[in-house]
């Protein structure tokens, strides 16, 4: 499953960062509905409860065709043309409005971190298809756009736009709310992320998992690097400098990971090969969520509910345009 999570702002404040609020994503995307054996690293017991490729664009179709009947409400005729089959990427707040945003993407395809050498000396600690992404061709916002699609103020942001009010969240969050029966889902706590990281937490304090992580730590202190565990690696405390000079640069790459991250991240990938990282916490982890989910059954099949209702709906959407 792969989440677009929010755009995260950062105000350029008395040359300072601050991080502020944010908006969702266009939704999860699960990994192949096809059942997967047990031990292959793609296989979560939490994933039965999860919302496929398949849910997740019909709903992004009709996120955005009732967002863009909203904006043409407020006055944005000009929307009239945008495609909404695939649903575009979240909306970017325009470059020089004081605020410089990150996106972030949470993935289970990285669960337990970069597992492909090529991949990493390419992408560093980025998906293949999150950098597909972020180098496809994307529609530019202007601010009174941006504000009416996603309500995301900042500062003195005007709350109105053509004389009318922005709604709550803006027109997709508005759309949302009535895909999924007057709440905004970011409003609802998702069950399957919450096991999922719970799982995580709980699944590398097992012995197991810390005994792998000492293996992958050897095998990384030989290749020169200090990383206790892939998290310490992926997080790199000792790239951030080097990482946010390269963003602060504008070049034509400046999002991108730096020369840095992508030796750490291969280094990182050859070491869990090496050490047969994944495969061992694969297995505590899928002893985990299968115990959470035998005990949080009824929660998660409320929410799979939900999905398929929400989902019921946006079709009703699609079918009456």
């Amino acid at each position: 499953m792969r989440r677009f999570l929010p755009l995260l702002p950062l105000l350029l404040l008395a040359a300072c960062l601050a991080l502020t609020a944010c908006g969702p994503g266009p939704g999860p995307r699960a990994a192949d509905p096809r059942p997967l054996p047990s031990g292959d690293p793609r296989y979560r017991p939490l994933g039965a409860y999860d919302t496929t490729d398949a849910e997740a664009a019909v709903l992004g179709e009709a996120r955005w065709t009732l967002a863009k009947e909203c904006m043409r409400g407020l006055g944005f005729d000009s929307l009239r043309e945008l495609k909404v089959r695939p649903a575009p990427p979240w909306p970017r707040r325009p470059a020089g409005t004081g605020v410089l945003t990150l996106e972030v993407v949470v993935s289970d395809e990285f669960r337990y971190g970069v597992q492909d050498p090529e991949q990493a000396a390419a992408h560093g600690y980025r998906s293949p298809a999150a950098e597909d992404a972020r180098h496809r061709p994307r529609r530019q916002w202007t601010l009174p756009e941006y504000l009416a699609l996603t309500g995301d103020f900042v500062g003195d942001d005007p709350r109105t736009v053509h004389g009318y009010p922005i709604p709550a969240r803006g027109c997709l969050g508005q759309a949302e709310r009535r895909l999924h029966g007057g709440v905004d889902p970011r409003d609802r706590t998702d069950p399957v992320r919450t096991l999922s990281d719970q799982a995580l937490r709980e699944a590398r304090r097992d012995p197991a998992w810390k005994s792998a992580d000492r293996a992958w730590s050897a095998c990384m202190r030989a290749a020169g690097y200090g990383y206790a565990t892939p998290q310490d690696a992926q997080e790199g405390r000792d790239r951030r400098e080097a990482e946010l000079k390269q963003r602060l640069s504008g070049g034509p790459d400046a999002d991108g990971p730096t020369g840095q991250e992508k030796r750490a991240a291969t280094a990182d990938a050859r070491c869990k090969q090496r050490t047969g990282y994944v495969r061992a916490v694969h297995a505590v982890d899928v002893r985990v969520q299968a115990r959470l989910v035998a005990g949080h059954r009824g929660e998660l099949e409320r929410q799979r509910a939900r999905v398929r209702e929400a989902v019921r709906t946006a079709r009703a959407v699609l079918e009456s345009r």
